[in-house]
């Protein structure tokens, strides 16, 4: 099956978080939601891949077994099926953990930059950093967020060799703007907490729910919540009753031996 097939396979199935069907594997093996209730997963590699999600069945079993023994050559999976730490490290650098944010200071921290175009790639990884770190774009070359990670971005300026040209400032107020409004403008949370609540409404009592569809849903939520103070959230907020919905749900999956 040629690459571009596999990759558009696979971000339909992980609701576009992946592209490449060995994270995809790692996923599964790494939760071995089968192995606590079936002694046969890990021993047999066949038997493994035909327990995988349904909706890997789209990707043809010669695929995935030749995806398996890649990851098992990358040192990533283990002779047993196991995931080993290095395959572990890799999924962490992927999907985001949730956690409660802490208590805001009232502060926003804002990055400002005006680098040249001769450097735009540099510019760009510094743009895509600033992201991963969920800074959100006020403008095209100001990004703001609520927590102290000014941290990080020095060394992401340093190592790029930036300095000059980037800016960082602590402001208790950013424009004329209210801060719940700001929150809005920039990274848009109504649309946040909707995905959340239909999250919460799809998966609250559906009986026995792949993993995939659980795993995947979630982390794409997730993936675009910048993991705000509380005082800058609305005051329904369904982020932390997803997240505890995600984690019943999935413990069902994970190996328990």
């Amino acid at each position: 099956m040629p690459k571009s097939k596999i990759s558009k396979k696979v971000l339909k199935i992980t609701e576009g978080l992946l592209s490449s069907l060995t994270d995809v594997i790692l996923v599964f093996l790494n939760f071995a939601y089968e192995a606590s209730v079936d002694h046969r997963v890990g021993r047999s590699l066949p038997y493994t891949i035909s327990k995988l999600d349904k909706r890997m069945q789209k990707i043809n079993y010669l695929t995935i077994k030749r995806t398996i023994i890649y990851a098992r050559q990358k040192g990533w999976i283990k002779e047993n099926l196991k995931v080993s730490e290095e395959g572990q490290k890799r999924l962490r650098n992927i999907f985001p953990e949730y956690s409660s944010p802490p208590r805001w200071d009232g502060n926003w921290y804002l990055v400002s930059f005006d680098i040249p175009e001769k450097l735009r790639l540099k510019r760009d990884i510094l743009r895509e950093n600033l992201k991963i770190l969920n800074f959100g774009k006020l403008q095209n070359s100001i990004w703001i967020y609520p927590y102290n990670l000014m941290g990080d971005v020095e060394r992401i300026i340093k190592e790029y060799d930036l300095t000059p040209y980037v800016i960082l400032a602590i402001s208790d107020k950013v424009g004329q703007i209210a801060s719940k409004l700001l929150t809005e403008k920039v990274w848009k949370i109504s649309e946040i907490h909707k995905k959340y609540q239909e999250f919460i409404s799809e998966f609250a009592n559906k009986e026995n729910p792949s993993f995939s569809e659980v795993f995947f849903r979630y982390h794409s939520v997730l993936k675009n919540d910048p993991c705000l103070p509380k005082e800058l959230l609305p005051s329904d907020w369904a982020g932390e009753e997803a997240y505890q919905l995600y984690l019943k749900i999935i413990k069902k999956f994970q190996n328990l031996n």
